[in-house]
């Protein structure tokens, strides 16, 4: 069977995977501990499936929890003996944590509730492991938090100037192209069809799903070169960006080509997954064309 490049240079250097062993006693109030926190967690993750992953803002949840659980289980070599947390420092969060947790939940404040969720998770593994092991795992957790989106109304707030920015943007480029093409504060016009700004748009929802997929990817390949995946991660945001006017483009041809209907159809059917797709080839290619060039001036190894 064959190994992984980094056990095989682990064990070269003396470094043993650390594997905790336990009576059965202790075993037990593991399990118990785990349904605890499973029961605490099914609610919130339900209610994240209904209310947030089912809207283009929130769409990137399950993918996220998905490859963070395994993100979890591949990063398990970080499991290093250490001393557990103190229940003076653990305990402060689940005391703050615990009546965030049930206000969430009775208000329906779904942002808080999973907050709360989350430093309970975090709280327990730091009394179980320490909190030395909770740190060495700050990239898995930070990318799990991706599962929770902010608001809708904060969205909207947060992102109408770029949508506006965008839908201008678009317009001039193709109007300097010869389309007969105009456009107002919530409205492209093109070829006598309408074109909502507010649906042609919608894909500046889909920011932070882009966002947290890139930081996944970068990890993954470039996590042990820290300059060079902080460069990366910079340009995330203006890669984002670029996708959603790109999207903004092919709605305005898709639209002079076959009509509004047909525009409609592919932004409701396709477009979240056009994004999605259009956002990682568009990261793969930068990353192909940056990385020689920085390896060829000796700024990464």
């Amino acid at each position: 069977m064959m190994e992984n490049s980094y056990v095989k240079a682990e064990r070269a250097a003396g470094i043993r995977e650390f594997v905790p062993t336990a009576s059965w006693p202790s075993l037990l109030s593991q399990a118990i501990l785990t349904s605890g926190l499973l029961a605490l967690a099914a609610p919130t993750l339900w209610t994240l499936a209904r209310w947030s992953w089912s809207t283009e803002s929130g769409a990137h949840g399950p993918i996220v929890l998905a490859t963070g659980l395994w993100l979890l289980w591949h990063e398990r070599r970080l499991v290093m003996p250490s001393v557990p947390a103190t229940f003076v420092t653990a305990g402060l969060v689940l005391l703050i944590a615990f009546p965030l947790y049930y206000i969430g939940r009775v208000t329906q404040i779904l942002l808080a509730e999973g907050i709360a969720l989350f430093a309970i998770i975090i709280a327990v593994a730091a009394l179980k492991l320490g909190w030395s092991t909770v740190i060495r795992f700050w990239f898995p957790i930070l990318y799990l938090a991706f599962i929770l989106s902010p608001p809708e109304n904060w969205l909207f707030v947060a992102t109408r100037p770029l949508k506006s920015a965008l839908a201008a943007g678009s317009i001039d480029i193709m109007a300097a192209l010869g389309f007969d093409i105009a456009g107002t504060a919530s409205m492209i016009l093109i070829d006598g069809y309408k074109l909502q700004v507010a649906a042609a748009c919608s894909g500046v929802n889909s920011l932070i799903g882009i966002i947290a997929i890139g930081l996944f990817y970068i990890y993954l390949r470039h996590g042990s070169q820290a300059r060079y995946a902080a460069v990366m991660v910079i340009l995330l945001v203006p890669l984002a960006v670029l996708t959603n006017f790109l999207r903004i483009i092919i709605l305005i041809l898709v639209t002079h080509a076959y009509g509004d209907g047909a525009a409609f159809d592919f932004a409701h059917d396709f477009g979240g997954i056009a994004i999605f797709g259009l956002a990682l080839v568009l990261l793969l290619a930068l990353d192909e064309v940056m990385y020689p060039l920085v390896r060829r001036i000796g700024w990464v190894r």
